[in-house]
């Protein structure tokens, strides 16, 4: 899995940096790393997950990116 850092630094075209969530109770909205598999033309989906507060951290409950 990619770090948080990595994935808002890279975002596909057109996403803005700030459409991912960073505080308890937002949508997550991250993008998987691109896949050089993925058929062409593929768009990926932003991830559906919400961000939760862990134990001194936030991370999405859904692929467990953290910020």
């Amino acid at each position: 899995m990619t770090t948080y850092d990595r994935l808002t630094a890279n975002p596909p075209p057109g996403v803005d940096e700030a459409d991912v969530g960073t505080e308890d109770g937002e949508a997550c909205g991250r993008f998987s790393e691109p896949d050089e598999d993925a058929p062409r033309g593929y768009r990926a989906k932003p991830c559906p997950g919400e961000m939760i507060a862990e134990g001194g951290f936030i991370a999405c409950d859904t692929c467990g990116e953290a910020v």
